[in-house]
């Protein structure tokens, strides 16, 4: 039930944005990765949000083996979490195909909806709880959606989905800090790769300084 509410509030939405917009054949593919948006929204979200706004999470729902979504599908979202230390508090974001970002009806509580195994859906619900209060650092080195989710498949992932026909691919960009408390400073974004079908999931973290993939759990 939540998955149908979820893509009707997605499709009513792109709909409304998007119904007065007439585009080009020939540009008319809305692939995107999780990177390619972040400026938009940040701009965005520095208008109708807050001025002090950082980009504190990307979460990558239901994307393809090619780490992509597809604007113009509504089974498929990069959402883009902005944090700031003024107001203390977060905000979502989704891009549009034809138009801007626009305020996201997927929250924290969506995404947790979709991680099936308690262990993960605890460490991921404790790092959300601090997204208020921390960002990604804007010279972070992290690697785009693409690469994150070739190195998740080369790591589980390709058997996980080989032996589950119906599995789902969902991805979570966090601050280092709200996984590992003991760096002292903010200044990275680590991965969480989910697998997923409706029996069973495979949950992955992807160190980006180091470049250590971590099983968080599975089933």
């Amino acid at each position: 039930m939540k998955k149908i509410l979820l893509t009707v509030a997605l499709l009513l939405t792109f709909y409304f944005i998007g119904c007065d917009k007439v585009t080009n054949p020939e540009d008319s593919l809305g692939n995107i990765t999780a990177k390619q948006k972040v400026d938009d929204v940040l701009q965005k979200a520095r208008l109708d949000f807050a001025i002090d706004v950082k980009l504190s999470a990307i979460y990558g729902w239901n994307v393809d083996l090619n780490g992509n979504v597809d604007l113009l599908e509504t089974d498929n979202a990069f959402v883009y979490v902005v944090q700031s230390d003024q107001l203390q508090d977060n905000a979502f974001y989704v891009p549009v195909f034809a138009a801007g970002p626009i305020e996201s009806p997927i929250d924290f509580n969506t995404m947790l909806s979709f991680v099936k195994d308690s262990t993960a859906g605890d460490i991921l619900d404790r790092v959300f709880g601090k997204l208020s209060t921390l960002a990604i650092d804007p010279n972070a080195n992290y690697k785009d959606s693409p690469a994150t989710v070739d190195t998740a498949l080369a790591h589980g992932g390709t058997n996980f989905i080989t032996q589950n026909a119906d599995a789902k691919i969902d991805l979570f960009l966090v601050p280092s800090k709200s996984i590992d408390t003991t760096l002292t400073v903010n200044n990275s974004a680590d991965w969480i790769v989910n697998f997923y079908s409706s029996s069973k999931s495979l949950v992955l973290w992807i160190n980006s300084n180091s470049g250590v993939v971590t099983k968080l759990s599975g089933n």
